[in-house]
């Protein structure tokens, strides 16, 4: 019988403490319910400020990605994937994330004057610029610039 008890004791507790995990486990579960939904809102939030649809998805990069490509050709990897537009903030953010650009201190005027300088590139607002393709062929084109 003190065999039969122990076991019976044994179970007991370990039902206890599976329940006291589960409890456990169900507030951390609430808890990443809670923060999902935060983050959720906010990216509704700037995709509304940045004028993104709500279900177009936001492009990531990884290093791999510009690996080998000058910093232009990153930066039309960039425009392409935002429908043709770059915004020099988030160019600057997503080549400091992925190391093509050496320093945050003057990263936002190499990009500016990488955007420039390139053939590749119109100014279309304030901080922004568009991809230019060349309407027969779908290729970047640009009339040359007169001195």
């Amino acid at each position: 019988m003190v065999t039969q008890e122990t076991s019976l004791s044994g179970l007991l507790n370990l039902i206890a403490d599976l329940r006291a995990r589960e409890k456990e486990q169900e507030m951390a579960l609430d808890e990443t319910r809670q923060n999902i939904d935060a983050v959720q809102r906010a990216l509704a939030l700037l995709r509304e400020r940045n004028g993104l649809p709500a279900d177009q998805p936001i492009p990531r990069f990884s290093p791999a990605s510009f690996q080998g490509k000058t910093q232009v050709q990153a930066l039309v990897t960039i425009a392409e994937h935002s429908q043709g537009y770059i915004k020099v903030t988030e160019a600057k953010r997503i080549l400091l994330e992925a190391g093509v650009l050496p320093r945050a201190k003057t990263a936002y005027q190499q990009v500016t004057s990488t955007l420039i300088r390139s053939r590749r590139f119109e100014k279309a607002g304030p901080g922004e610029y568009r991809l230019v393709y060349d309407n027969d062929q779908g290729r970047q084109q640009r009339p040359p610039r007169v001195s």
